[in-house]
C-alpha cells in the first residue's frame, strides 16, 4: 500500500578535470588525487513511501543496482525505516563511463533516507565510501579536490561559465582499469590540481591545457581506437579534451558551446506530493 509523499532527486553527473593516482595502498585501493566537477547531466529518482522493503522500476536494465546495496548498508547501520520504498529511476548519466552515474544515484537515496528519517550529514559521510568511492563527493558536490581512495573531500568554491560536451562508447570496468595501472604511472602529473582549479578561476587557458591530465587516459586510448577518435573530435571546438574517470567517456570544455555546463551541486532535490 502506498503512502502519500514522494520525492523527486536528480542526481548529476561529474567529470574528473584532474585524476592521478599516487600509490596503492596496503587494503588494495588506490590513493587518488583529483579535481571533481559537477555537470548537468543527471538521472531522476522519482521515490514513493510504501508500507516495507525496497522495490526499484529502471527504464535501463542494472545487475546489482547499487540503490540496493545503498539501502541494506543504511539499514545494518541506522534502524530499518519505518516505511518502504518504491524508486523510479530514469537513467540518463551512461553506465560504465566514468561519469559517476551509479554513486550519484546512492548519494540520492542516502540524501532522501537521512532526510526523512533526522540523520546528520556526518553521520552518513561515514557509511557512503563504504558503498562505493565515489559517493561521498556527491553528497557535497559541485568542485572539490578528491583524495585517498575518494573519502576525503575538500569542498571548493564553484567553477562556473564553462560548457561541456561529452561522448561515450561501450563500458570500461573501472576494476580493470584499475588492475591494468603500473605503478611506474603513479604521480607523475605535469601540475598539482590545485594550479588547475586556479586555473579555470581565472580563465587560464594555457596552463588549463598544461595541467589538465588523467593517468588511465593513455592507457585506454591505446586500447580502444574509438575512444582515441572521440578525443580528437573534440579537442576540434573545445579548449580541451580529456577522459573521465577510468572511461569510456570523454568530454570537451568551452566557453560557449556544449550540452551541459559546470552546475555547483551533485543532488537536487524537489519534495513532491505523488
Amino acid at each position: 500500500m502506498e503512502q502519500s509523499s514522494g520525492a523527486i532527486v536528480r542526481s548529476y553527473a561529474k567529470i574528473n578535470l584532474f585524476l592521478d593516482v599516487i600509490k596503492k595502498r596496503s587494503d588494495g585501493y588506490h590513493e587518488i588525487l583529483s579535481l571533481f566537477q559537477n555537470i548537468s547531466l543527471y538521472d531522476r529518482l522519482i521515490i514513493t513511501k510504501i508500507d516495507r522493503g525496497l522495490e526499484i522500476k529502471s527504464n535501463v536494465d542494472i545487475e546489482n543496482n547499487i540503490l540496493y546495496k545503498t539501502w541494506d548498508i543504511f539499514c545494518s547501520k541506522f534502524k530499518e525505516p519505518e516505511f518502504g520504498l518504491r524508486i523510479t529511476l530514469e537513467k540518463n548519466i551512461p553506465m560504465q563511463a566514468g561519469l559517476g552515474g551509479g554513486s550519484s544515484n546512492a548519494a540520492a537515496l542516502l540524501f532522501y533516507l537521512s532526510d526523512q528519517m533526522g540523520i546528520h550529514k556526518k553521520q552518513i559521510l561515514n557509511i557512503a565510501s563504504e558503498i562505493g568511492s565515489d559517493v561521498p563527493f556527491f553528497l557535497f558536490g559541485g568542485t572539490a579536490i578528491v583524495k585517498g581512495k575518494g573519502e576525503i573531500i575538500e569542498p571548493l568554491d564553484p567553477l562556473t561559465g564553462y560548457k561541456v560536451n561529452i561522448i561515450t562508447s561501450n563500458g570500461i570496468s573501472t576494476k580493470k582499469a584499475y588492475q591494468s595501472l603500473n605503478p611506474t604511472l603513479f604521480g607523475k602529473a605535469p601540475c598539482s590540481p590545485y594550479i588547475l582549479y586556479e586555473a579555470y578561476k581565472n580563465r587560464n587557458i594555457t596552463e588549463i591545457k598544461r595541467c589538465t591530465y588523467n593517468i588511465f587516459e593513455k592507457i585506454v586510448t591505446k586500447a580502444n581506437k574509438e575512444i582515441s577518435q572521440n578525443l580528437k573530435k573534440l579537442k576540434k571546438a573545445s579548449l580541451i579534451s580529456a577522459l573521465t574517470g577510468s572511461g569510456s567517456a570523454v568530454y570537451g570544455i568551452s566557453f560557449k558551446e556544449g550540452e551541459f555546463k559546470f552546475i555547483p551541486r551533485g543532488i537536487e532535490y524537489e519534495k513532491v506530493k505523488l
